[in-house]
């Protein structure tokens, strides 16, 4: 079946994902090997870190709630159903395995490597980029990035690298969640 501009999604192999954020991973850990005050710099939290995991968990599950109570817009609906595809036939482990290695690896590059540099919103329009879905009809993803880059970004300036990857973490574990586990009606 195609899809919106023509496009065929495709189910892609949870392992590719995977191997794509370890790329990503690799870079922002050269980079931040390399700058000012390095690791621990980078990857620390402001403030109580239990305080940091959990302000980030609670702001990606409202970001999720967001984006589930505005799904059925026209591009959101044409969004999901192209997403839902790529998703098909990931296990539960899959998923949460995807959700991880992105909140973790894309929170470095962008977060803790980039923003201290460029700033947040150079660093959310980075983030968004790197969401870009050759497509005109899917561009509510990048746009979509965009805006919870400039949240996450924003948890990151307020709580640190921990919050961010937590923010991260849960909504793409509960998007993935519930992608692989809906029929799309």
């Amino acid at each position: 079946m195609t899809e919106p501009g023509g496009l065929t999604p495709r189910m892609v192999p949870a392992n590719l994902v995977i191997h794509q954020e370890g790329v990503i991973a690799l870079i922002a850990v050269i980079g931040i090997r390399f700058r000012d005050g390095g690791f621990a710099t980078a990857f620390a939290a402001r403030g109580n870190p239990i305080v940091a995991v959990l302000a980030g968990a609670g702001v990606g599950a409202a970001c999720f709630c967001l984006l589930w109570a505005v799904r059925a817009a026209g591009p959101l609906r044409d969004l999901e159903a192209w997403q839902r595809r790529m998703v098909e036939g990931w296990s539960a482990g899959d998923a949460v395995a995807v959700a991880v290695f992105s909140g973790i690896a894309e929170e470095a590059l962008i977060r803790a490597l980039l923003q201290p540099l460029l700033g947040l919103v150079p660093a959310a329009a980075i983030f968004a980029v790197l969401h870009f879905v050759p497509d005109r009809k899917l561009w509510t993803w990048p746009l979509m990035a965009l805006l919870l880059g400039l949240v996450v970004g924003w948890v990151f300036g307020r709580w640190g690298y921990p919050a961010a990857a937590f923010a991260h973490i849960v909504l793409n574990g509960l998007s993935l969640t519930r992608l692989r586990t809906t029929t799309g009606t």
